[in-house]
């Protein structure tokens, strides 16, 4: 999906990672939003059919269940308790995205990984049983270069760096946060009105919907 594009096709990501991002004043890229298995994406476009306000991109490989238009807005007029938590997460989208759009792109590559880091680790913090244990993020190297928008030798060198310090260590496909304390304390050092953005706004379990030809 490209920002400006006038596509209305819907999708459901199904595994992987995708980024979200628009173009900043300045002219630079700025991330606007994560999207992770089980996440909607573009159904904006969907439903008002103007052009679409920013651009996804697959960070790694990435699984999707790409709807039309028009199968998608028939699936919410059948299900409006579906329709209105699609409804509600628009508006979380916009929240985010307006709060976080020019202050990414302002920060170092440093800072854009202890970001994304500490989103991540937020939202999979969760599914952790033993608080003292190391929050497991599936994420690979190449993969998290691709989501701050960076060279893979400069993120390598920050996670190194991150290593050292004993905040986390990294493995095959999977980087794990062992103080996430210090990944916010590095954090609001630079950015005092930090807020997290997770759980990520826009997720939501959507049920099978209607099976369409080409779809």
């Amino acid at each position: 999906m490209r920002e400006g594009d006038r596509t209305r096709f819907v999708a459901v990501v199904l595994s992987g990672w995708a980024k979200v991002v628009g173009g900043s004043e300045n002219g630079q890229v700025a991330l606007l939003a994560i999207r992770r298995s089980g996440d909607l994406v573009g159904e904006l476009a969907a439903m008002d059919a103007a052009p679409r306000l920013a651009t996804v991109v697959a960070a790694g490989p990435v699984s999707a269940r790409v709807l039309p238009a028009e199968v998608f807005l028939a699936y919410l007029r059948h299900r409006p308790q579906v329709h209105q938590v699609v409804s509600g997460t628009i508006g979380a989208k916009f929240r985010s995205a307006t709060r976080r759009r020019v202050e990414f792109a302002g920060y170092s590559v440093a800072l854009r990984v202890v970001r994304v880091l500490l989103e991540l680790g937020q939202l999979y913090e969760t599914t952790t049983v033993d608080r003292y244990q190391p929050i497991v993020v599936p994420l690979a190297q190449p993969e998290l270069a691709a989501l701050v928008g960076a060279a893979e030798p400069t993120v390598h060198k920050v996670l190194r760096d991150l290593r050292q310090r004993g905040v986390l260590s990294t493995g095959y496909r999977a980087v794990a946060i062992r103080d996430l304390d210090a990944l916010r304390a590095e954090l609001s050092c630079v950015d005092t009105d930090w807020q997290p953005w997770g759980p990520f706004p826009g997720s939501v379990s959507v049920a099978p919907a209607p099976r369409a030809a080409g779809a």
